[in-house]
């Protein structure tokens, strides 16, 4: 109910309730003065100003109802009405000699809490102008009523007077009063929500932070485990092999630990490294130090110029080993190269990963980047690499592309801006 609550909405509202009981204390008003103080006015039309407010009322409440939003034009239209039903009245029961002419700043003040100075001006300029026309265009009280002076006119004019402005402060304090105190709860319903939001993403944060973990660490530890069984069968029968199976161990575990840290620093920010200078020959310089001796073997690097990027170097190390990797795994059963390329174009530098492995088929394609899903075999993936890849291609102010033909490889590209001002952080 947030979402439909506007300014416009609780006006609209509140001005249903007023106006219902404007025409109420309208008919009482003008039975009060037929009745009572025994005045010559015409019935039948004030009558029928009223009906038309009560009408006019009971369609907008119907039409409130059932409306999804306010628009503030409805409610400047309904201003607009109601001060042309309040000059009908005016004039037909004395004009500019009537009291409660000051009901104008009614429809002025609700103008100016919950619409725009435009409609705020039209309602006043339509309000001036209707108590202007009453000089002109009035129905006139009898002469020993209009006059001012005598004691019986001045005691009743100015027991108009009063009542007037009393009813006038009073409605004026009621929907400044009940309007302000709504949009206070919606500005407490809109803050709460926000509060809500903000934790969801810390939460949506601290789970894509532990799946990136689980992603890097996957690889390392299957490497221990494997090592770590055969350890045992090796250390008697064949103890130089047992030898470098433990240096493999060590090898894994500093990874491991190299990992752990990067994430670690990596959630000590908001949303992320902070921007650093350097070049694409550094970028995959340090791309090749993250892999090992038998994925070098398979890696073919072309870092072109070395033109200036800013950019979260760590961040992007990793997403394009990620990249590589899954290359890397994608062509394994030919073992054919993977080639990395950094290509400036104006302002952008694009890192293209391709591979010459089995490819992707056209359906999956579109899904490709989902987090957890992956056409590797159970066991050997998350789906993962795709997402961060494109996370962070979208947090620098990039793009990812990717394109691929079932049994001739794919081609993943990296887009990202040269300019500083131009990337704002890393996932």
């Amino acid at each position: 109910m947030v979402a439909r609550l506007s300014s416009s909405d609780i006006a609209l509202g509140w001005l249903v309730r007023l106006r219902w009981h404007a025409a109420a204390g309208q008919a009482v008003t003008v039975a009060v003065a037929v009745q009572w103080l025994e005045l010559a006015l015409p019935v039948g039309p004030l009558l029928a100003l009223v009906a038309t407010t009560a009408v006019s009322n009971l369609l907008l409440a119907l039409w409130l109802h059932r409306a999804p939003s306010v628009r503030p034009g409805l409610l400047g239209a309904v201003l607009a009405f109601d001060t042309a039903l309040l000059t009908g009245l005016l004039a037909l029961s004395g004009g500019p000699a009537n009291p409660f002419g000051m009901l104008y700043l009614v429809h002025v003040t609700l103008a100016a809490i919950v619409l725009g100075p435009r409609w705020t001006a039209l309602i006043a300029l339509l309000s001036m102008l209707g108590s202007t026309s009453l000089f002109a265009l009035h129905v006139p009280l009898p002469e020993t009523v209009s006059l001012p002076g005598t004691h019986g006119l001045g005691s009743l004019h100015v027991v108009g007077m009063w009542v007037a402005f009393t009813l006038t402060t009073l409605i004026i304090a009621f929907v400044v009063a009940r309007v302000a105190a709504a949009l206070r709860d919606r500005q407490a319903a809109l803050a709460r929500t926000q509060r809500l939001a903000a934790r969801a993403e810390k939460l949506a944060s601290l789970s894509t932070l532990a799946a990136g973990a689980a992603h890097e660490l996957g690889t390392p530890l299957g490497t221990i485990a494997i090592a770590a069984s055969e350890l045992d069968a090796l250390i008697l029968e064949e103890p130089q092999e047992a030898l470098e199976d433990a240096r493999l161990i060590r090898d894994e575990v500093e990874r491991c630990r190299d990992i752990l840290e990067r994430m670690s620093a990596r959630a000590g920010q908001t949303l992320g490294e902070v921007p650093e200078q350097t070049t694409p020959g550094a970028i995959l310089a340090r791309l090749r130090e993250q892999l090992g001796a038998a994925e070098q073997a398979r890696l073919r690097l072309e870092p072109g110029p070395d033109v200036p990027l800013w950019c979260p170097v760590r961040g992007l190390v990793q997403v394009l080993t990620n990249l590589v990797r899954n290359g890397l795994h994608a062509s394994e059963a030919s073992q054919a190269s993977v080639v990395v390329s950094a290509h400036p174009e104006a302002d952008r530098l694009r890192f293209v990963v391709e591979d010459r492995g089995t490819g992707i088929p056209r359906a999956l394609l579109p899904r490709m980047g989902e987090p957890f899903f992956t056409t590797k075999p159970a066991g050997q993936g998350m789906g993962l690499g795709l997402f961060l890849t494109q996370t962070y291609a979208e947090l620098c102010g990039g793009r990812l592309e990717l394109s691929s033909e079932e049994g001739y490889g794919t081609r993943v590209t990296l887009e990202l801006p040269l300019r500083k001002e131009r990337v704002h952080a890393s996932g």
